[in-house]
């Protein structure tokens, strides 16, 4: 065999190997979960013709909202009984069911006591820190997602006077005590891909932690949600702005912290009118049925009577 020939040989030795060890051939799926949380995660696994495990190729998932990639798993919080497909190259087709997760996630505040007075404490903490953020609020998680997380986190209580001292709150009692024994996880933390973490961001927020109530501002209450997304409804981040207490001329007010900006990059807490942010210089954060990056009205989970959907 010439030497040519020995290369050429070579090139389709080495080739039929790279093939072999690279290509996914036989894909298999399975579902991750776990008690109490929504979040449930599908998970492709493919194996080479050399038995390597490989990362599936054009995987996808058809018949609910999902967020993920074949890489990472696709994730969803289905709320009924739901059939996707779940596909990937060469010909993988599997069709599977997936039941909603019961637990904590579906506890609400029962008693309308309850959820007015979680809301009178979630809308002041929000309101007192336009005075000065409480030093109960970690510099790390000043934005937007952050300052919903600080609020929804203490309006549980126990609103004690070590409490107060300790968040910085000063003043008479927002409202009654919100039912302690129906906060369950929610207390301390928020359904997460990963299980129930102190931490979301605001994509996990709107997704997992509130109930959609559609694009009408004239549904939202004070405590209620508005969220965007830059580049249109499947990009990120969010951007979260909450209701708080209207104007004195009836005219709904949102707080929300801008994210870090400027050369100190900390940001701050503002107040704005409704009618000025249909308005906005930015014609991504106007909330206006045209305007594709404004996501709608959302309601936290526990404070809706039966949750709907799995958004």
């Amino acid at each position: 065999m010439n030497p040519h020939h020995r290369v050429m040989v070579l090139a389709g030795v080495v080739a039929m190997l790279a093939y072999g060890a690279l290509v996914p051939r036989r894909t298999s799926v399975r579902v991750e979960s776990s008690p109490g949380n929504p979040v449930q995660r599908i998970i492709l696994e493919s194996r080479s013709a050399l038995g390597l495990r490989r990362h599936p190729w054009g995987a996808r998932v058809e018949g609910a909202e999902v967020w993920g990639n074949g890489r990472e798993g696709f994730f969803l919080a289905p709320t009924t009984s739901v059939k996707v497909r779940v596909q990937a190259w060469p010909g993988f087709n599997e069709q599977i069911i997936l039941n909603p997760i019961s637990g904590g996630a579906a506890l609400t505040l029962r008693e309308q006591g309850d959820r007015d007075a979680f809301r009178a404490w979630f809308v002041g903490i929000l309101e007192q820190q336009l005075e000065a953020p409480s030093p109960a609020w970690e510099p790390a998680q000043r934005d937007c997602a952050g300052l919903l997380r600080f609020a929804f986190r203490e309006a549980w209580g126990p609103h004690t006077d070590a409490w107060r001292d300790r968040v910085g709150f000063p003043g008479s009692p927002a409202a009654s005590e919100p039912s302690l024994a129906m906060g369950g996880p929610w207390r301390r933390a928020f359904p997460t891909p990963e299980g129930w973490k102190p931490f979301a961001k605001g994509a996990f927020l709107r997704r997992l932690a509130c109930e959609p109530l559609g694009r009408d501002l004239t549904e939202a209450r004070p405590g209620d949600l508005i969220f965007f997304a830059r580049g249109g409804a499947h990009q990120s981040p969010d951007h979260a702005m909450a209701f708080v207490r209207p104007d004195v001329d009836g005219q709904p007010i949102l707080l929300y912290h801008t994210g870090p900006e400027g050369a100190a990059g900390t940001g701050e807490v503002r107040r704005v009118r409704l009618d000025e942010l249909t308005h906005h210089p930015d014609p991504e954060f106007r909330p206006l049925p045209e305007n594709p990056c404004f996501l709608g009205v959302y309601r936290w989970k526990i404070l809706v009577d039966s949750p709907v959907s799995g958004s």
